[in-house]
C-alpha cells in the first residue's frame, strides 16, 4: 500500500517512514500540508491508498488538509495523528469526514491496527 505521510518533523517523519516501510508499505513523504497536495495532484506519484497526517502544522493543519482532501480527492482515506487529543479536534476531525485518529504516542502496532481498521 502506498502511504502519503504528513508531518513538518524531520525525525518523525523518517521514524514513521522506517516503521511503515518494515511492515511492507511504500511511503510517499511530505514536510507539509502543501507539498501532500502537490504529491496528490502529480501524475508521477504513485497512486496513493491513505494518508497519514500531523494535526499541527504551519500553514495549513490537519483538518484544513482533510477538507482539501475531501473537496478534490473525494473518499482518500485520511487518518489524524496528533499529540493533542482533545474532545473538540475529535470532534471536528469526524465531522469532515476524517477516516481514523491515532495519538502519536501510540506503537506501530497500533498505527498498524488503526490502518488496518480503516483500510478494511
Amino acid at each position: 500500500m502506498n502511504i502519503l505521510v504528513v508531518d513538518n518533523n524531520a525525525v518523525w517523519l523518517e521514524t514513521l517512514k522506517r516503521g511503515l516501510s518494515i511492515s511492507g508499505h511504500e511511503v510517499i513523504e511530505a514536510m507539509s500540508a502543501n507539498e501532500a497536495l502537490m504529491n496528490l495532484s502529480n501524475p508521477d506519484t504513485p497512486g496513493i491508498d491513505l494518508v497519514l497526517t500531523d494535526y499541527v502544522m504551519a500553514q495549513m493543519n490537519g483538518i484544513e488538509l482533510l477538507k482539501e482532501i475531501r473537496l478534490n480527492y473525494g473518499s482518500l482515506p485520511v487518518i489524524i495523528m496528533t499529540a493533542y487529543a482533545e474532545n473538540s479536534l475529535l470532534i471536528d476531525a469526524f465531522r469532515n469526514h476524517c477516516n481514523g485518529f491515532i495519538e502519536k504516542s501510540s506503537t506501530l502496532d497500533q498505527l498498524m491496527q488503526e490502518i488496518n481498521r480503516v483500510m478494511k
